[in-house]
Protein backbone atom coordinates (compact mmCIF):
# COMPACT_ATOMS: atom_id res chain seq x y z
CA UNK A 1 0.00 0.00 0.00
CA UNK A 2 1.36 3.54 -0.81
CA UNK A 3 0.80 5.46 1.99
CA UNK A 4 2.14 8.54 0.78
CA UNK A 5 -0.50 8.26 -2.36
CA UNK A 6 -3.51 8.16 0.42
CA UNK A 7 -2.26 10.85 2.21
CA UNK A 8 -1.69 12.92 -0.74
CA UNK A 9 -5.40 12.27 -2.30
CA UNK A 10 -7.26 12.96 1.37
CA UNK A 11 -4.80 16.24 1.30
CA UNK A 12 -5.90 17.41 -2.51
CA UNK A 13 -9.50 16.50 -1.03
CA UNK A 14 -9.90 17.72 2.56
CA UNK A 15 -7.92 21.34 1.16
CA UNK A 16 -10.26 22.81 -0.76
CA UNK A 17 -13.39 23.06 0.60
CA UNK A 18 -15.22 21.76 4.40
CA UNK A 19 -17.01 18.26 4.00
CA UNK A 20 -19.38 16.67 5.96
CA UNK A 21 -18.67 12.91 4.88
CA UNK A 22 -15.45 11.20 3.00
CA UNK A 23 -15.77 7.36 2.44
CA UNK A 24 -12.71 5.01 2.67
CA UNK A 25 -14.02 3.45 -0.70
CA UNK A 26 -13.53 6.45 -2.54
CA UNK A 27 -10.34 7.62 -1.15
CA UNK A 28 -9.38 4.35 -1.85
CA UNK A 29 -10.51 4.44 -5.57
CA UNK A 30 -8.91 7.76 -6.54
CA UNK A 31 -5.46 6.42 -5.10
CA UNK A 32 -5.68 3.12 -6.61
CA UNK A 33 -5.39 1.26 -3.32
CA UNK A 34 -7.20 -1.56 -2.49
CA UNK A 35 -9.66 -1.08 0.13
CA UNK A 36 -8.68 -4.50 1.99
CA UNK A 37 -5.13 -3.01 2.20
CA UNK A 38 -6.17 0.32 3.74
CA UNK A 39 -8.57 -1.72 6.65
CA UNK A 40 -5.42 -3.77 6.74
CA UNK A 41 -3.45 -0.89 8.49
CA UNK A 42 -6.14 1.36 9.46
CA UNK A 43 -9.54 0.85 11.48
CA UNK A 44 -11.05 3.35 9.13
CA UNK A 45 -11.17 7.22 7.71
CA UNK A 46 -10.83 8.26 11.61
CA UNK A 47 -7.95 6.05 12.50
CA UNK A 48 -6.38 7.23 9.27
CA UNK A 49 -7.21 10.80 10.06
CA UNK A 50 -5.92 10.20 13.44
CA UNK A 51 -2.41 9.07 12.02
CA UNK A 52 -1.82 11.95 9.67
CA UNK A 53 -2.60 14.77 12.51
CA UNK A 54 -0.62 13.29 14.85
CA UNK A 55 2.14 12.49 12.26
CA UNK A 56 2.48 16.31 11.38
CA UNK A 57 2.77 17.24 15.19
CA UNK A 58 5.72 14.94 15.66
CA UNK A 59 7.19 16.00 11.97
CA UNK A 60 6.89 19.69 13.55
CA UNK A 61 7.42 19.53 17.10
CA UNK A 62 10.19 17.18 17.00
CA UNK A 63 12.14 19.18 14.21
CA UNK A 64 15.51 20.53 14.84
CA UNK A 65 15.21 22.81 12.45
CA UNK A 66 13.59 25.33 15.03
CA UNK A 67 15.78 27.17 18.31
CA UNK A 68 13.20 26.16 20.84
CA UNK A 69 9.77 24.16 21.43
CA UNK A 70 8.09 27.58 21.80
CA UNK A 71 9.34 28.01 18.11
CA UNK A 72 8.03 24.75 16.92
CA UNK A 73 5.23 25.47 18.52
CA UNK A 74 4.63 29.00 16.67
CA UNK A 75 5.61 27.23 13.57
CA UNK A 76 2.84 24.50 14.21
CA UNK A 77 0.10 26.96 14.65
CA UNK A 78 1.09 28.86 10.92
CA UNK A 79 0.85 25.29 9.48
CA UNK A 80 -2.45 25.11 11.02
CA UNK A 81 -3.74 28.19 9.73
CA UNK A 82 -2.21 28.34 6.60
CA UNK A 83 -4.07 24.43 5.77
CA UNK A 84 -7.30 25.71 8.12
CA UNK A 85 -9.52 23.83 5.73
CA UNK A 86 -7.56 20.57 5.18
CA UNK A 87 -6.83 20.30 9.61
CA UNK A 88 -10.19 21.51 9.94
CA UNK A 89 -11.75 18.73 8.27
CA UNK A 90 -9.27 16.74 9.41
CA UNK A 91 -10.37 17.13 12.77
CA UNK A 92 -13.72 16.66 11.80
CA UNK A 93 -13.20 13.27 10.05
CA UNK A 94 -11.61 12.04 13.41
CA UNK A 95 -13.97 13.53 16.02
CA UNK A 96 -14.50 10.67 18.17
CA UNK A 97 -13.07 10.09 21.75
CA UNK A 98 -10.11 8.22 20.48
CA UNK A 99 -8.66 10.92 18.03
CA UNK A 100 -8.46 13.16 21.04
CA UNK A 101 -7.14 10.66 23.31
CA UNK A 102 -4.25 9.37 21.13
CA UNK A 103 -3.27 13.12 20.07
CA UNK A 104 -3.14 14.50 23.62
CA UNK A 105 -0.95 10.92 24.59
CA UNK A 106 1.11 11.63 20.86
CA UNK A 107 1.31 15.45 22.68
CA UNK A 108 2.30 13.94 25.97
CA UNK A 109 5.44 11.99 24.55
CA UNK A 110 6.54 14.93 22.70
CA UNK A 111 6.81 17.25 25.94
CA UNK A 112 8.14 14.17 27.50
CA UNK A 113 10.88 13.98 25.21
CA UNK A 114 11.09 17.88 25.54
CA UNK A 115 11.07 17.70 28.96
CA UNK A 116 13.72 14.70 29.71
CA UNK A 117 16.41 17.15 27.91
CA UNK A 118 15.41 19.92 30.30
CA UNK A 119 16.07 18.37 33.77
CA UNK A 120 13.15 17.17 36.41
CA UNK A 121 9.88 17.42 35.33
CA UNK A 122 6.61 15.71 36.78
CA UNK A 123 4.16 13.57 33.96
CA UNK A 124 1.12 14.99 35.76
CA UNK A 125 2.24 18.27 34.81
CA UNK A 126 3.06 16.78 31.44
CA UNK A 127 -0.44 15.33 31.41
CA UNK A 128 -2.00 18.67 31.71
CA UNK A 129 -0.19 20.61 29.84
CA UNK A 130 -1.04 17.93 26.55
CA UNK A 131 -4.42 17.73 27.75
CA UNK A 132 -4.56 22.37 27.40
CA UNK A 133 -2.42 22.15 24.26
CA UNK A 134 -5.09 19.32 22.44
CA UNK A 135 -8.11 21.30 23.62
CA UNK A 136 -6.76 24.39 22.87
CA UNK A 137 -5.73 23.55 19.28
CA UNK A 138 -8.84 21.35 18.83
CA UNK A 139 -11.09 24.54 19.75
CA UNK A 140 -8.81 27.06 17.51
CA UNK A 141 -9.51 24.88 14.43
CA UNK A 142 -12.35 23.71 15.38
CA UNK A 143 -13.59 27.91 15.38
CA UNK A 144 -11.49 28.79 11.75
CA UNK A 145 -8.86 29.64 13.46
CA UNK A 146 -10.41 33.40 14.54
CA UNK A 147 -7.74 34.22 16.80
CA UNK A 148 -4.52 35.40 16.02
CA UNK A 149 -1.72 33.05 16.39
CA UNK A 150 -0.09 34.78 18.54
CA UNK A 151 -2.52 34.70 21.19
CA UNK A 152 -2.89 31.02 20.72
CA UNK A 153 1.14 30.74 21.15
CA UNK A 154 0.91 33.13 24.19
CA UNK A 155 -1.87 30.68 25.90
CA UNK A 156 0.23 27.61 25.25
CA UNK A 157 3.37 29.56 25.74
CA UNK A 158 2.24 30.28 29.76
CA UNK A 159 1.90 26.28 30.04
CA UNK A 160 5.24 25.70 29.14
CA UNK A 161 6.64 28.06 31.70
CA UNK A 162 5.53 26.13 34.21
CA UNK A 163 8.30 23.33 33.67
CA UNK A 164 10.49 25.77 33.84
CA UNK A 165 9.46 27.10 37.21
CA UNK A 166 9.60 23.02 38.13
CA UNK A 167 13.07 23.02 37.05
CA UNK A 168 14.21 26.37 38.73
CA UNK A 169 11.84 24.91 42.07
CA UNK A 170 13.63 21.41 41.65
CA UNK A 171 17.13 23.00 41.19
CA UNK A 172 16.04 25.45 44.54
CA UNK A 173 15.34 22.87 46.74
CA UNK A 174 17.73 20.06 45.35
CA UNK A 175 20.86 22.85 46.54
Amino acid sequence: MNLKQLEEVLYKYLSTERVKNFQVKTLCEVARVSRGSFYYHFKGIEDFSESIFIKDLNRILLSNQYDNFSSRMLQLLKVLKDNQIFYTNLVYLGADKAFGKNVEVALFEILRYYARGRGCYSEPTLVRISKAMYHTIYYWIMHNCEDQIHQIHTCLFLQFQELDRQKELHDTIGM
